[in-house]
Protein backbone atom coordinates (compact mmCIF):
# COMPACT_ATOMS: atom_id res chain seq x y z
CA UNK A 1 0.00 0.00 0.00
CA UNK A 2 1.27 3.01 -1.07
CA UNK A 3 0.17 5.87 1.58
CA UNK A 4 1.84 9.41 1.97
CA UNK A 5 0.65 12.15 3.89
CA UNK A 6 0.03 15.31 2.28
CA UNK A 7 -1.18 18.95 2.95
CA UNK A 8 -5.12 18.88 4.00
CA UNK A 9 -6.96 20.57 1.16
CA UNK A 10 -8.44 24.03 2.08
CA UNK A 11 -11.54 24.35 0.15
CA UNK A 12 -14.79 25.97 1.57
CA UNK A 13 -16.81 22.36 0.70
CA UNK A 14 -20.04 24.11 1.59
CA UNK A 15 -19.90 27.37 0.09
CA UNK A 16 -18.74 25.69 -3.64
CA UNK A 17 -22.14 23.55 -3.32
CA UNK A 18 -24.34 26.61 -1.77
CA UNK A 19 -23.04 29.18 -5.19
CA UNK A 20 -23.66 26.14 -7.46
CA UNK A 21 -26.99 25.97 -5.85
CA UNK A 22 -27.56 29.96 -6.14
CA UNK A 23 -25.70 30.15 -9.50
CA UNK A 24 -28.35 27.26 -10.79
CA UNK A 25 -30.93 29.32 -9.46
CA UNK A 26 -29.92 32.68 -11.09
CA UNK A 27 -29.88 30.90 -14.68
CA UNK A 28 -33.31 29.39 -13.72
CA UNK A 29 -34.68 33.38 -13.31
CA UNK A 30 -32.94 34.64 -16.49
CA UNK A 31 -34.32 31.90 -18.29
CA UNK A 32 -37.83 32.32 -16.70
CA UNK A 33 -37.49 36.88 -17.31
CA UNK A 34 -36.61 35.71 -21.04
CA UNK A 35 -39.48 34.09 -21.56
CA UNK A 36 -41.60 36.85 -20.21
CA UNK A 37 -39.61 39.69 -22.02
CA UNK A 38 -40.12 37.26 -25.26
CA UNK A 39 -43.85 37.37 -24.92
CA UNK A 40 -44.03 41.14 -24.45
CA UNK A 41 -41.91 41.77 -27.32
CA UNK A 42 -44.15 39.28 -29.43
CA UNK A 43 -47.25 41.27 -28.03
CA UNK A 44 -45.46 44.65 -28.68
CA UNK A 45 -44.02 43.78 -32.23
CA UNK A 46 -47.72 42.27 -33.27
CA UNK A 47 -48.76 45.56 -34.81
CA UNK A 48 -45.54 48.20 -34.93
CA UNK A 49 -44.06 48.79 -38.22
CA UNK A 50 -41.00 50.63 -39.04
CA UNK A 51 -37.64 51.47 -38.49
CA UNK A 52 -38.18 51.67 -34.58
CA UNK A 53 -39.77 47.88 -34.77
CA UNK A 54 -37.37 47.01 -36.62
CA UNK A 55 -34.47 48.53 -34.15
CA UNK A 56 -36.67 46.91 -30.93
CA UNK A 57 -36.47 43.69 -32.91
CA UNK A 58 -33.13 43.49 -33.79
CA UNK A 59 -32.54 44.71 -30.12
CA UNK A 60 -34.92 41.56 -28.50
CA UNK A 61 -32.43 39.23 -30.97
CA UNK A 62 -29.59 40.13 -29.41
CA UNK A 63 -30.65 40.21 -25.83
CA UNK A 64 -31.84 36.63 -26.41
CA UNK A 65 -28.96 35.42 -27.42
CA UNK A 66 -26.86 37.24 -24.43
CA UNK A 67 -29.87 35.88 -21.94
CA UNK A 68 -29.29 32.52 -23.32
CA UNK A 69 -25.31 32.42 -23.05
CA UNK A 70 -25.77 34.12 -19.61
CA UNK A 71 -27.86 31.42 -18.49
CA UNK A 72 -25.55 28.63 -20.03
CA UNK A 73 -22.79 29.69 -18.69
CA UNK A 74 -24.01 30.26 -14.99
CA UNK A 75 -25.11 26.74 -15.32
CA UNK A 76 -21.60 25.33 -16.92
CA UNK A 77 -19.83 27.39 -13.55
CA UNK A 78 -22.17 25.26 -11.26
CA UNK A 79 -21.35 22.05 -12.59
CA UNK A 80 -17.74 23.06 -12.36
CA UNK A 81 -18.03 24.07 -9.35
CA UNK A 82 -19.55 20.60 -7.70
CA UNK A 83 -16.77 18.91 -9.62
CA UNK A 84 -14.21 20.83 -7.90
CA UNK A 85 -16.07 19.71 -4.88
CA UNK A 86 -16.21 16.13 -5.75
CA UNK A 87 -12.20 16.26 -6.48
CA UNK A 88 -11.44 18.45 -3.05
CA UNK A 89 -13.36 15.71 -0.79
CA UNK A 90 -11.64 12.37 -2.47
CA UNK A 91 -8.45 14.39 -2.64
CA UNK A 92 -8.89 15.98 1.61
CA UNK A 93 -10.47 11.98 2.19
CA UNK A 94 -6.70 10.64 0.90
CA UNK A 95 -5.10 12.55 2.79
CA UNK A 96 -6.76 12.34 6.20
CA UNK A 97 -6.80 8.47 5.39
CA UNK A 98 -3.05 8.59 4.70
CA UNK A 99 -2.57 10.72 8.28
CA UNK A 100 -4.64 7.57 9.93
CA UNK A 101 -2.36 4.76 8.67
CA UNK A 102 0.50 6.99 9.71
CA UNK A 103 -0.50 7.14 13.06
CA UNK A 104 -1.60 3.84 13.60
CA UNK A 105 2.02 2.33 12.06
CA UNK A 106 3.91 4.88 14.86
CA UNK A 107 2.04 3.42 17.46
CA UNK A 108 2.54 -0.37 16.32
CA UNK A 109 4.04 -2.45 18.75
CA UNK A 110 8.07 -3.30 18.12
CA UNK A 111 7.09 -6.42 17.19
CA UNK A 112 4.08 -5.57 14.63
CA UNK A 113 6.63 -3.43 13.04
CA UNK A 114 9.33 -6.15 12.73
CA UNK A 115 6.67 -8.47 11.55
CA UNK A 116 5.28 -5.80 8.89
CA UNK A 117 8.99 -5.12 7.39
CA UNK A 118 9.50 -8.70 6.79
CA UNK A 119 5.91 -9.96 5.31
CA UNK A 120 4.53 -6.69 4.82
CA UNK A 121 1.74 -4.62 6.24
CA UNK A 122 -1.86 -6.01 6.46
CA UNK A 123 -3.62 -3.23 4.85
CA UNK A 124 -7.01 -4.82 6.74
CA UNK A 125 -5.40 -3.22 10.00
CA UNK A 126 -6.02 0.46 8.80
CA UNK A 127 -9.66 -0.02 7.64
CA UNK A 128 -10.64 0.69 3.67
CA UNK A 129 -9.21 3.20 1.76
CA UNK A 130 -12.01 6.34 1.34
CA UNK A 131 -13.66 5.91 -2.80
CA UNK A 132 -13.82 9.00 -4.75
CA UNK A 133 -17.03 11.39 -4.28
CA UNK A 134 -19.50 11.23 -7.09
CA UNK A 135 -20.49 14.73 -7.93
CA UNK A 136 -23.10 16.42 -6.92
CA UNK A 137 -25.95 16.92 -9.59
CA UNK A 138 -28.58 20.38 -10.01
CA UNK A 139 -30.18 21.54 -9.08
CA UNK A 140 -29.89 20.65 -5.80
CA UNK A 141 -26.39 19.94 -5.67
CA UNK A 142 -26.11 17.70 -2.49
CA UNK A 143 -23.55 16.32 -0.85
CA UNK A 144 -22.77 13.12 -2.07
CA UNK A 145 -20.83 12.19 0.92
CA UNK A 146 -19.09 13.06 3.95
CA UNK A 147 -14.98 13.56 5.28
CA UNK A 148 -14.12 10.26 6.93
CA UNK A 149 -13.52 10.67 10.46
CA UNK A 150 -10.59 8.41 11.89
CA UNK A 151 -10.29 8.09 15.93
Amino acid sequence: MDVHGGQHVVFDFDGALELARRLWGLADNVDTFRGKRDTAATTALRHWQGRYATDFRNSVTTEQGSDTNLSTAMRGDARTLASLWSQAMTEEAKVRYADHVTEKRQHRSFFHRVEDALLGADDDDYGSAPEPFAVPQPPTFMATGCLPVYG
